[in-house]
């Protein structure tokens, strides 16, 4: 994420996320995936069927409800799995920079989960590098180095989303 080699945009954002400390950033993830599931799927679920609109209203609003129950249930197993808790203030897709109670060292690999979306809920995860800590604002630099298709594109999505939030703010 350093200036002379920055591809991807970057914003500022307030992100609440996981980590759990690596061996070696060759070893398997253990986040395999949001654990909500897509809402296009759930929009494709009932488009040609014969059911009438009203239930089938019902049936999507159910699977909504559901998808937050599980968000919720899952919460404790994803907390037990990533043990330190991490606040995201900037973003990209090359990496984050984040503050933690935790100390952690230059060039140790860490597995994140970033928390993109409360409701309904939105995950991403990627593992990388701590690059160092920030002397000014004591924030670590963290470096994507193996990210999923999946977790990329959800990641420039939101970058993207926030970014179009902030140009219509500032034309206010």
């Amino acid at each position: 994420m350093s200036e002379e080699k920055r591809t991807f945009s970057r914003v500022p954002i307030r992100l609440k996320g996981h980590a759990r400390i690596m061996r070696a950033i060759e070893s398997p993830q253990i986040f395999t995936g949001d654990i909500v599931g897509d809402s296009t799927c759930r929009d494709n679920l009932f488009r040609n069927s014969k059911l009438p609109e009203d239930l089938t209203n019902f049936l999507t609003e159910m699977d909504r409800k559901l998808d937050r129950v599980l968000g919720l249930l899952s919460k404790e197993t994803l907390q037990n799995d990533f043990p330190i808790d991490i606040e995201i203030l900037e973003l990209s897709a090359a990496g984050v920079k984040f503050r933690t109670k935790t100390e952690l060292e230059t060039n140790e690999s860490l597995e994140i989960v970033l928390i993109l979306s409360q409701v309904p809920l939105r995950m991403a995860g990627s593992k990388g590098r701590i690059h160092g800590i920030e002397d000014d604002t004591k924030l670590y630099r963290f470096e994507f180095v193996d990210t999923r298709g999946s977790d990329m594109e959800a990641i420039v999505q939101f970058v993207f989303q926030q970014q179009r939030e902030q140009i219509r703010n500032s034309k206010m």
